[in-house]
């Protein structure tokens, strides 16, 4: 096996977002910072969604705001069968029909961000099984 090293955060974070897009296949992974209000896009791998690097959003607003604070289940093949998901704002802003997250903690144990994915179509139950790998890449 080739060693791998990478020469930053956003090297190594690059790499998790394009192997996460050709495992599971969705549109768009982002991984993410919170601060205050504001959920802050770091770095996505964007394949329909126009999202950039830099771009904020209402942290309240999200499907991970319900992720993180336990409400809401990490996977959703079938995003609009979660009721939190279904009625969340963001979701009259783009179309999401399947999400994936993963809160992504500071040494501290305070939440630095997210690790997560949204995609327009719905998805097949059996991503629910690669928890381990999302949790792991996190």
């Amino acid at each position: 096996m080739e060693n791998i090293n990478f020469k930053s955060f956003q090297d190594a974070g690059q790499a998790v977002l394009k192997f996460l897009h050709k495992h599971f296949g969705f549109n768009l992974w982002m991984i993410t910072r919170v601060e205050g209000q504001d959920w802050i896009v770091l770095q996505p791998e964007d394949h329909g969604y126009d999202v950039q690097p830099g771009q904020v959003f209402q942290w309240a607003d999200s499907f991970c705001f319900h992720m993180v604070a336990g409400k809401a289940p990490r996977i959703a093949p079938r995003s609009e069968d979660i009721p939190l998901y279904a009625t969340a704002p963001i979701n009259q802003q783009v179309n999401i029909k399947s999400y994936i997250g993963q809160p992504l903690i500071n040494e501290d144990g305070s939440l630095f961000g997210t690790l997560c994915a949204i995609d327009p179509e719905t998805k097949s139950e059996a991503i629910v099984q690669d928890m381990q790998l999302v949790e792991l890449l996190g």
